[in-house]
């Protein structure tokens, strides 16, 4: 004659199944990271990096991601988590580094050539391709507000 299992065994057996298989669900992030510079060289302060979607892959969802900068420009994108990157798509590009914050002193004084602060105007793009195998590294040089660029 059989026994019926023991639920006492059975239940944790099928929980540890259960959560072995709860990764973390969503969409293909690839990693990316990066280095601005202000006019070939160092940030007088800390700043921003803006990757606002343009258009997303195939299947992907639509979402913007950031990166912070200290002085030395380098960064890494964060859309979801903490530094996990980029999903595929095509971003517009800006750049924030104040000298005086807009909330401290309107209008504010930003650092950056005001084309380079909105993505509508910056002329920077980037693309991710699906099944990239990153990191994708982004460099660019941005000019100073004061720059004969501007």
């Amino acid at each position: 004659m059989r026994r019926a299992p023991k639920i006492g065994i059975l239940l944790p057996t099928l929980c540890s199944l259960i959560i072995a298989g709860c990764g973390r669900a969503g969409p293909e992030i690839v990693p990316t990271r990066g280095k601005v510079t202000l006019d070939g060289g160092a940030w007088p302060k800390p700043g921003v990096i803006y990757f606002t979607p343009l258009k997303p892959a195939e299947g992907f969802p639509r979402r913007p991601g950031t990166g912070h900068f200290d002085t030395d420009g380098t960064f890494t994108v964060t859309t979801l988590d903490p530094g996990d990157g980029l999903i595929p798509g095509t971003y517009r590009i800006a750049v924030e580094c104040w000298e005086v914050w807009p909330e401290e002193k309107p209008p504010g004084k930003s650092y950056v050539a005001e084309p380079y602060t909105s993505p509508a105007r910056s002329g920077l793009e980037l693309t991710v391709e699906p099944g990239t195998r990153g990191p994708v590294e982004v460099k660019h040089d941005i000019p100073g507000r004061a720059s004969p660029r501007d």
